[in-house]
């Protein structure tokens, strides 16, 4: 079993825009800094014995500060935590989008993105039983990694909030 926190990482300018990132970088914001920061200081008491991020630069700062006051731990940067593949709507207003009726083509389905963290959490369990980590990943991703550990179907994501920068969740998977 793995004690798996969870959390999303710090604001960043293209949320404050309303712009889909997708599978690009973004820049945290100021607001987006002190966030990560004051996560690591939350999570400061907790035995994380691995850090893992996704490996756009949002999360990967994020991780970074919590990484900092956990020297001990692991670090690990992973494609499977990355954000829905936006595609052709990257960079565009977030409002464009219906997640209900998404286009056919142009991005990743809710169906793949659920697949992929049913995968996510298949690597995470081999690799880190018995451990205790951080994960750090993005709004839309980390309501289908809810979903897939409450094994409620791709479409349950949907009813899911979009977590907060720097909440936390944890579960144990």
């Amino acid at each position: 079993m793995v004690n798996l926190y969870l959390t999303r990482h710090g604001e960043t300018e293209e949320n404050l825009k309303g712009v889909l990132q997708g599978q690009s970088n973004g820049t945290l914001s100021p607001l987006g800094l002190r966030q990560a920061e004051s996560l690591a200081l939350r999570m400061e008491s907790v035995p994380l014995e691995a850090i893992i991020s996704s490996k756009l630069s949002r999360s990967v700062i994020t991780a970074e500060a919590v990484a900092a006051r956990h020297p001990n731990a692991l670090f690990v940067e992973t494609e499977l935590l990355n954000e829905v593949d936006t595609g052709i709507y990257t960079g565009k207003p977030a409002s464009l989008l219906d997640w209900h009726n998404l286009p056919d083509e142009g991005m990743e389905s809710i169906e793949e993105l659920y697949a992929r963290a049913g995968r996510l959490l298949d690597w995470l369990r081999s690799r880190f039983d018995g451990k205790c980590l951080l994960a750090v990943g993005h709004g839309a991703y980390n309501r289908a990694i809810v979903a897939a550990i409450n094994g409620t179907g791709a479409r349950s994501m949907l009813e899911f909030p979009i977590m907060g920068n720097t909440e936390v969740m944890q579960f144990f998977i």
